[in-house]
This record gives C-alpha cells, sequence and structure tokens, in this order.
C-alpha cells in the first residue's frame, strides 16, 4: 500500500521523480534489502535451488554402464545356439557349458553397473538360461533343480517384465511332471503357463498341446479331442522338425498326440502317430538329431503295437541300430529320459519275447 500511494501521488502531482513512501513519512511494505522488483525477481527456475547441471548429470547417470560392448548380446547368441543344438549333446556335457553362462550372468546382474535397459536384458537372457538348465536337470532326472531351476526363471522374466520366460519355465515343469507320475502337478503346471503365454506364440501352442497331454494321462477323454482340436487347427504352418528348443513344430505335436493316445489305451492310433514322429526325427539332419525324441517316439509305438516292437528289436540287431543302442545309452545320460525310454523298450521286447 505504501508504494501505490507513492506511485499514486507521483503522477497527480507531475512529478519528474518518483516518491517513495518515506518521501511520505511513511513505511516500506518492502524489506530493507529490496531492490526493484525486476532485479529481484529469480533468472528463471535457477533461483529455486536446481541448476541446468543437475537437471544434466539426472540424464548422464543413467546411461552409465559397466558392460563391455558385446555383452549382452553374446548371452542372448548363447541362448539361441543352445536352443538350436540342444537335442545333439549329452545333458551332462551341455550343462557343463550352461551353468557357467548363467553365473557369468549372475554377475553382471549383481556386480556390474549396468543401465536399467540392460538390467532388463540380462534378466530376460539368465532367465531363458535358467529355462535350459531346467530342461537338463529334466533329462538328468534332477526334479529338485527343475523345479529351482524354473523358480528362478520365473523370477528373472518377472525383472524383465517379460512373463512369456515364465511360461517357458511351466512348460519343463509340465513335462517333468507328467514323466514323474504327478499328473496333477503338470496339470497345475501347464494352466499357470497358458495363463501367461502371449496368445499366438509359440509357447502357448506348446502348453495347449502339454494340456491336452495331460487330459489324456487323467483319462479325460472329451477335454482331450476337444483340445487337440485346438492343436491342430493352429499347427498348419509348423515347421516338419527343427523348431529348437524355444519352438513347436510338427514332430513334437505328433508325439505328444502319441503319447496321450498311448495313455487314453487307443493303441492303433497310437501307432501311426509314433510311425510318423520317428519318420520325422529321422529325416532330420545330422548334427540337429534327437536321440531323446527318437526313442521317445519309439517308447510309444512300442507300447502301440508288438510290430513296431519287433521292429525295434531288430532294428538293434544291424550294425547302424548297434550304434544307435550305443548312442542311446550313453553314460552321460546316467539318469536321462533317454536312458528310461531305451529300458522301457528292452523291458517291453522281454515281456513280449516271454509271451
Amino acid at each position: 500500500m505504501p508504494e501505490l500511494l507513492a506511485e499514486l501521488f507521483t503522477g497527480y502531482l507531475k512529478l519528474d521523480r518518483s516518491l517513495t513512501p518515506a518521501d511520505l513519512g511513511l513505511r516500506s511494505a518492502l524489506p530493507d534489502n529490496a531492490s526493484a522488483p525486476a532485479a529481484a525477481a529469480p533468472q528463471g527456475l535457477l533461483g529455486m535451488g536446481t541448476s541446468l547441471e543437475t537437471v544434466r548429470s539426472y540424464t548422464r547417470s543413467s546411461r552409465i554402464s559397466e558392460l563391455r560392448a558385446g555383452g549382452i548380446e553374446d548371452l542372448e547368441l548363447s541362448v539361441a545356439q543352445f536352443s538350436a543344438t540342444y537335442s545333439a549333446h549329452p545333458p551332462a556335457q551341455l550343462w557343463e557349458k550352461v551353468a557357467p553362462l548363467r553365473e557369468r550372468a549372475a554377475s553382471l546382474l549383481t556386480q556390474s553397473r549396468h543401465t536399467l535397459r540392460e538390467g532388463r536384458e540380462l534378466a530376460r537372457h539368465a532367465g531363458m538360461l535358467s529355462v535350459i538348465l531346467a530342461w537338463l536337470a529334466h533329462d538328468l532326472g534332477d526334479h529338485g533343480f527343475v523345479d529351482a531351476c524354473s523358480d528362478d526363471a520365473w523370477e528373472q522374466g518377472h525383472q524383465a517384465g517379460d512373463l512369456e520366460i515364465g511360461a517357458w519355465a511351466e512348460d519343463v515343469r509340465c513335462t517333468d511332471a507328467l514323466y514323474s507320475g504327478r499328473d496333477v502337478d503338470a496339470l497345475a503346471a501347464a494352466t499357470r503357463g497358458l495363463a501367461v503365454a502371449p496368445q499366438g506364440s509359440r509357447v502357448a501352442l506348446r502348453l495347449l498341446a502339454q494340456l491336452a497331454r495331460v487330459y489324456a494321462k487323467l483319462g479325460q477323454a472329451v477335454q482331450f479331442e476337444e483340445t487337440m482340436r485346438r492343436v491342430k487347427h493352429e499347427s498348419h504352418r509348423l515347421p516338419p522338425h527343427r523348431a529348437g528348443l524355444f519352438g513347436v513344430d510338427a514332430a513334437v505335436v505328433t508325439s505328444y498326440g502319441a503319447s496321450s493316445l498311448v495313455w487314453l489305451g487307443r493303441h492303433e492310433r497310437a501307432l501311426e502317430s509314433a510311425l510318423e514322429a520317428i519318420g520325422r526325427y529321422e529325416a532330420m539332419p545330422l548334427p540337429y538329431q534327437a536321440p531323446t525324441r527318437l526313442a521317445i517316439a519309439s517308447v510309444h509305438g512300442c507300447a502301440g503295437h508288438r510290430s513296431l516292437l519287433r521292429r525295434c528289436r531288430a532294428y538293434r540287431q544291424t550294425a547302424e541300430g548297434e550304434r544307435a543302442d550305443r548312442k542311446l545309452c550313453d553314460p552321460m545320460r546316467p539318469l536321462g529320459s533317454v536312458v528310461k525310454c531305451h529300458a522301457h523298450i528292452r523291458s517291453e521286447a522281454r515281456a513280449t519275447a516271454a509271451s
């Protein structure tokens, strides 16, 4: 108010000099050290305690990384290579290659500074490496490691914001439970996986085929037929084989159908599916052949019909069969699924010979 009165009197009296509150015997409402309003105003936001350099430092700090160039890409390439050639290596031998890579990913996540984006990528590759380890643990017959590796894959997928990794982990867990006689656990795993699998993805189709197998194992023929129809409807464009560990192909779907039909007691149809699956596996190029899958398909065929059992027995008597026999009995797979399936073939052969 004193300043306003001084301004009014200055204009009214038409003075050359502006009056001040003191000229009128009034006390100014401004602080003693205040100057002209324009000079007292802060210059932009700098007067509020934040500098431009501080803001720019936020940007620089978000880019700071101690990871070497190409380190994340190397992990991604390793996951792709292990997936593509998984069936060509003994599980114990492959474990010795994958486990150190998983440890390396853990070290990069916890001991090296990285950006948030790099952290998500590292977590994603770490999760997929844990899924591979879960498959290896399944082939080596260690159910505890299957669960531990699957749990880790779930957590890494959560940290990476990629729940598809959890779906792949449930694919492993479903298979392990199914072949361990834990049918309810297999059903729960397939259901959990489908709940987070992206619609139309490869893992969604794999888990749908797994669900059909679980229904067959539980004796739910109607649910099996309905689910398998959905699988076949969505699998008409699948490659015949060689889709890799994180893929799905016609050979896998056919083999799943064979095992399901065996469990439902439909042996003639199981035989047809098993022979088709065996033909697809035998047609694979040598570097990509899958002895585990071939042995499992043979078991399904043997269970489906005695004529295939005789064929398997006659086949083992040839030189080529002896080589395959040694391959299937590789000591690197002491507890693996191949040995279990091969033992099943032999026990069926003895039973048939006795009858």
